[in-house]
This record gives C-alpha cells, sequence and structure tokens, in this order.
C-alpha cells in the first residue's frame, strides 16, 4: 500500500520538515540559489557545470591594465606611425593593416573582462569567435612586416648576416604569441587559465613598442633592447607573485614566463648561430 510522499529535505523544501529551524532552511535555501558559496574560491567543477564564468577578485579591473600596455605600444609608435595622422605619409599600406590588427586587438582585451563583469557572456563568447580569424591576420600581418624590414635592408646592402639574425625579432615574436593565445583556447574552459595566457599575449607584443618608447621617448637608445625584454618579464614576475600572495595557482604565469624569457635572452646568442642563419636564409627565400 502507497503512503502518502514525504517531502525531502533539499532547497527551499527544508521548511516544510518540522523540527528544522528557521535559520537552517533559510542558509539552505541560500546554498542552492548561489553554488559558489559553498566554496571560498570558484572551483572548476562549479564552473564545468553551471556554465557560468567569473572575474577573480584581484583582476576585476584587468582591463586597465591593457589600456596601460596599450598606451606604451601608442607612445613607442607615435613618432613613427600614429603620429602621422592623417596624412601619414610614407607609410605603406601593410603598415596600416598591421596596426589595425594589434589595435583591433588591444580593443578585444580590453573588452572581453568587461563583457564577463557584467554578465554579457554571449556577447563574450561571439567576440572570441572572431579572434579565430583574428589572430591568424595579426600573423599574417608580422610576416609581411618581416618581409618588408628584410627587403628593405636587402635594398640597402646591410651584411646579409646581419639582415638574417634581425629576422629573429618578428620570428620569436609570432612564435610566442601564438602559443600563447592556442594555450587560452585549449584553456578557453578554465577560466582562470584563459585569463592569463591572454594577459600574457598582451606582454609578447609589447616589447617593439616599448624599445621605441624608451629609445625615441626617453632618450635611452642603449639601454632599449634590454629593457624591452627585461620589463615585461618583471611584470610576469610580479603577476606571479601577485598571485602566490593572493593564494591563486600562477601556473600560467610561469609557462608564459618562461616562453617569454627564452625567447627573449636567446636573442644574444641565437641570431647569430650558424643554425639561425641557415634556417633564417632557407625561410627568407619565400619573401
Amino acid at each position: 500500500m502507497l503512503s502518502e510522499p514525504v517531502p525531502i529535505a533539499i532547497g527551499i523544501r527544508i521548511h516544510e520538515l518540522p523540527g528544522f529551524p528557521c535559520q537552517l532552511a533559510a542558509h539552505n535555501c541560500q546554498l542552492e540559489k548561489n553554488p559558489y558559496l559553498t566554496s571560498s574560491k570558484p572551483s572548476r567543477f562549479t564552473i564545468m557545470e553551471t556554465g557560468q564564468k567569473f572575474t577573480e577578485a584581484g583582476y576585476k579591473n584587468v582591463s586597465w591594465l591593457f589600456v596601460v600596455i596599450f598606451g606604451i605600444v601608442f607612445l613607442g609608435f607615435f613618432k613613427t606611425y600614429f603620429g602621422l595622422f592623417p596624412s601619414f605619409n610614407n607609410v605603406t599600406a601593410i603598415q596600416h593593416i598591421h596596426g589595425l590588427m594589434f589595435t583591433l586587438w588591444f580593443v578585444l582585451l580590453f573588452t572581453q573582462p568587461l563583457l564577463i563583469r557584467y554578465g554579457k557572456y554571449r556577447a563574450h563568447r561571439i567576440i572570441g569567435r572572431f579572434t579565430y580569424v583574428l589572430v591568424p591576420c595579426i600573423i599574417i600581418s608580422i610576416h609581411f612586416i618581416a618581409r618588408e624590414a628584410y627587403l628593405n635592408a636587402v635594398a640597402a646592402h646591410a651584411p646579409r648576416e646581419t639582415v638574417l639574425a634581425n629576422t629573429y625579432f618578428q620570428v620569436y615574436q609570432i612564435f610566442d604569441f601564438a602559443v600563447l593565445y592556442l594555450l587560452a583556447i585549449i584553456n578557453k574552459h578554465r577560466t582562470p587559465y584563459h585569463m592569463r595566457y591572454m594577459i600574457a599575449t598582451s606582454l609578447a607584443i609589447v616589447g617593439a613598442g616599448m624599445r621605441r618608447l624608451i629609445a625615441h621617448v626617453l632618450h635611452m637608445e642603449s639601454e632599449a633592447l634590454l629593457l624591452g625584454f627585461l620589463i615585461p618579464d618583471l611584470i610576469l614576475a610580479g603577476l606571479i607573485v601577485y598571485d602566490w600572495v593572493k593564494g591563486n595557482n600562477a601556473r600560467a604565469y610561469i609557462i608564459a614566463f618562461i616562453i617569454l624569457a627564452v625567447s627573449h635572452y636567446g636573442f644574444y646568442f641565437i641570431p647569430h648561430s650558424a643554425l639561425w642563419q641557415s634556417v633564417a636564409g632557407y625561410f627568407v627565400r619565400f619573401f
């Protein structure tokens, strides 16, 4: 014989059971409505199950970091590009395309965290898919900038060894940016990792602007190369320490730091090596 159903003691129905204090019922109601209250930190399980994204408290204003980094790039290229507006004398089409691609990237970096912060998840996903087109265009534009620089150096009768060595800058920039972006996409469902790799992409491409800022604006030409490598690495090191202090997982920053450091300080022994000269000599045939 079937008995009358007994209310199950979960969620908002717990108050229907006699003998339970109202405070306990209210507490359980809160837990059901907000699963993040069950843990001091949002876990990977919670993110994947709810489909929600979140902005870590310490990164809610991360968009302004991208404004600062773009400001460095803007000042670095002001004399040779942005400051030439509107005539842009002696600026080639590929330089315009290259500048536009990178400007769009920084606009995207600024916008995406704000969309997450204000709950615009659908817009965040749509813009994220746009990067599947934008990033290959950025990489192609770097390739053509490298081609242009190579042909100009050849026309100026620069020593072949120097010309091939200078291709290192564009090659490592393409490699670092592409690898960090791919790591961000691979970890797109692991929000903390995804966010940190995207931050690292901005540091992978700030070097050219920073070197020009130091040389042309601060008039420290002899120090520009080293500081252009050192400052982005120090920023990453600072972010690693910040995460450790906050008790966050800094693994993504550590991986990014290793990638950038190897590329940066490899400059002092790779470009003039026989291996690089041989490999670069092969690839410039396609220019």
